[in-house]
């Protein structure tokens, strides 16, 4: 396949009860114009051979298969291996609804858009059950320029900190030498540092994915010290990327609603992790909280070492 509109990346690890569905709902898209990268992460389970079906079902799909990496790693490649002028990022057990390509593209052309943005499901697998997931949803199609949408999505309540629920130019990810880091919480990183390059954004009124959680919308099925400590290297990463890119006094007051989120929600995960981790709850909380203020009084030039440094808690 030589050019196409939309390049669909599909990081997989062991995903076998999920994947038919993902992939199918992929295939089922009304807008035909895409490839689908198919980035096997060392999965061992049947993941591999399901993929393999849909590349034999349609020459859209096209299966690398690589040494585990994580999905950062599986996400790069990805891009480096899309031939679309437009990306598309889909979780492997995730589902799309079938005009979720159509109308994602529409608008970004319609409006001629650098991102477009639509609105998604729950669906908590220990209830069976699907939710929508904005208590205000995105409402009519609206134009954002750059510090309006960088504003939106720093409050991360409507356009929200995930790679999907967008289409992307991927021109934003190779013009501006932009990446997953190898990471829990990357979304987080690279929406922030994606949109602060782009002239216009668009939502769309259409709740047009399904993101599938185990329990709830704030509790993972694992939670570890990694995990907790690399959401709370989230802020400096940010803070340090805005700064860089003079937005930071722009864009300081939505910012501060993720550090806020960040703050209150080290106890949570602390005790979510309690079992793994040393210290006890209060000390690893304390610390925790004290690193995130930390990250908001350093000079910005003093960053790096935040986000490279020691474990918090």
């Amino acid at each position: 396949m030589s050019e196409v509109k939309i390049s669909v990346i599909v990081p997989i690890y062991n995903v076998e009860q999920y994947l038919d569905d993902c992939l199918e709902s992929i295939k089922n898209q009304t807008f035909s114009d895409f490839e689908v990268i198919l980035v096997d992460d060392g999965s061992t389970d049947r993941s591999i051979g399901i993929a393999k079906k849909y590349t034999e079902l349609d020459e859209r799909f096209t299966l690398y298969i690589k040494n585990n990496g994580g999905a950062a790693d599986a996400r790069n490649f990805g891009i480096e291996k899309a031939k679309g002028k437009y990306l598309a990022f889909i979780d492997s057990d995730d589902t799309i609804m079938e005009k979720y390509l159509e109308n994602l593209y529409n608008a970004i052309i319609k409006y001629d858009a650098d991102v477009a943005v639509c609105d998604f499901c729950f669906y908590f697998i220990n209830k069976g059950k699907t939710v929508k997931a904005n208590k205000l949803s995105i409402g009519n199609n609206r134009i954002y320029n750059r510090d309006q949408a960088l504003k939106e999505l720093l409050c991360d309540a409507k356009f929200r900190f995930y790679l999907w629920n967008k289409l992307w130019k991927k021109s934003l990810f190779k013009d501006n030498n932009i990446d997953m880091p190898h990471m829990f919480y990357e979304d987080i990183v690279v929406c922030s540092k994606v949109f602060c390059h782009i002239n216009r954004a668009v939502s769309i009124d259409y709740r047009g994915y399904t993101y599938k959680r185990a329990v709830s919308k704030h509790q993972e099925v694992s939670m570890s010290k990694i995990r907790i400590n690399d959401y709370i290297r989230t802020v400096p990463y940010v803070r340090k990327y805005l700064g860089e890119k003079e937005l930071y006094e722009m864009a300081k007051k939505s910012f501060f609603r993720h550090v806020f989120h960040v703050f209150f929600s080290v106890p949570l995960l602390v005790i979510q992790a309690n079992k793994t981790l040393e210290n006890g709850i209060i000390k690893n909380s304390v610390s925790g909280m004290k690193t995130v203020i930390k990250c908001l009084r350093v000079p910005i030039d003093e960053l790096d070492d935040m986000i490279n440094g020691d474990a918090v808690v």
